[in-house]
């Protein structure tokens, strides 16, 4: 009699857990929250400080974490984008039993700026933002022994971490790859064309006496487009708060890219698809359907490679833009959802 009980006590515990439902932030909650309620849990929770990146360049970062916890996850962002634009993201994690670690890349975000042209989108060397990611797991990440280790990277970012995962011996339990630049959308332009049109600029632009110019289209600084306008987000409160952030924030603010930055961006994500096959982490990549800043056929492309995307291809959010860690809350559940479920599987 007493066994049955114990098992039956088992049982409940069990299911209990199973029917735990994730803890994400609403809309509604957020708009209660507000700027004033994620600062308030990020000076609670958040330690930030600076780690020695590659050509030992000071980056920032920032760490939560809890005794409770048994579980973190390494927050890789995308082009012109800080940690601080990622609090709510941390929050959701971190009431989920994870311990966040984020940091900005060089030349954006709290980083230093590269050139002398603070708004520029530049880097000299796109393995240096693969090289800055290993630099910091290293120094930040691996020394707090988390006992199980996963990563949740965002466009560039997923550009930067598949780079990362294909070569670093850091072992990790999953990876999660949402919007990852595998290609950046072209629309009807053939990839071949915008990459001789590239490097014809940038000699043009050298033959011009500038070291660097901006691509075309880019213009010259940090540009805020209306709602009705944008490209990221279907979420019109995300999408104020992020720039009301920037606003608030100016130091954040970065402009177009570089013609030297595109070409970079070109060659690193040729190179994550070729060597996706070195790759051995689990991996669930997360597509926007209706994204127009990356490629999504190259995500397609990156999964054929790599061989073993969770499901066989992409998890398509039917509908959603671009940025679907900020898109409104049924594209938004789409994407957590499955991407904690995932970790889950992968103990």
């Amino acid at each position: 009699m007493l066994g049955r009980l114990l098992l039956l006590g088992v049982c409940l515990l069990m299911n209990t857990a199973i029917a735990s439902p994730l803890r994400l932030t609403t809309e509604a909650e957020l708009n209660t929250l507000g700027p004033a309620g994620l600062e308030v849990f990020w000076r609670q929770q958040a330690t930030e400080g600076t780690f020695s990146g590659s050509g030992d360049l000071s980056l920032p970062f920032a760490k939560l974490s809890s005794a409770d916890h048994d579980k973190a996850v390494i927050l890789v962002n995308g082009r012109t984008e800080s940690y601080l634009k990622y609090r709510e993201l941390a929050r959701d994690l971190f009431n989920n039993g994870y311990d966040v670690y984020l940091y900005d890349h060089r030349g954006q975000g709290l980083a230093p700026r590269l050139l002398d042209d603070p708004l520029l989108g530049y880097v000299a060397d796109f393995d240096d933002y693969v090289q800055d990611l290993e630099r910091f797991v290293q120094q930040q990440v691996l020394p707090d022994r988390p006992g199980q280790l996963y990563l949740l990277a965002h466009s560039m970012g997923g550009t930067v971490s598949a780079l990362w995962l294909s070569e670093t011996r850091v072992r990790l339990q999953a990876a999660v790859l949402s919007s990852p630049m595998m290609g950046i959308y072209l629309g009807p332009l053939p990839r071949w064309f915008a990459r001789g049109l590239v490097r014809v600029l940038q000699t043009g632009c050298h033959w011009l006496g500038y070291q660097h110019c901006y691509a075309p289209g880019q213009g010259g600084g940090y540009q805020e487009p209306e709602f009705a306008d944008n490209d990221l987000t279907h979420s019109p409160l995300r999408y104020r708060l992020f720039r009301q952030l920037y606003r608030q924030r100016p130091e954040l603010q970065l402009g177009g890219v570089s013609l030297h930055w595109l070409a970079q961006s070109f060659s690193a994500a040729d190179r994550a698809i070729a060597r996706a096959h070195r790759i051995t982490t689990p991996l669930l990549v997360l597509q926007a359907g209706a994204d127009v800043v990356v490629d999504n056929g190259a995500q397609q492309a990156f999964c054929q490679a790599l061989g073993h995307c969770e499901g066989g291809g992409p998890l398509v959010i039917a509908g959603a833009a671009h940025e679907l860690f900020i898109e409104q809350d049924d594209y938004r559940q789409q994407a957590l959802g499955p991407a904690l479920a995932f970790f889950d599987q992968h103990p």
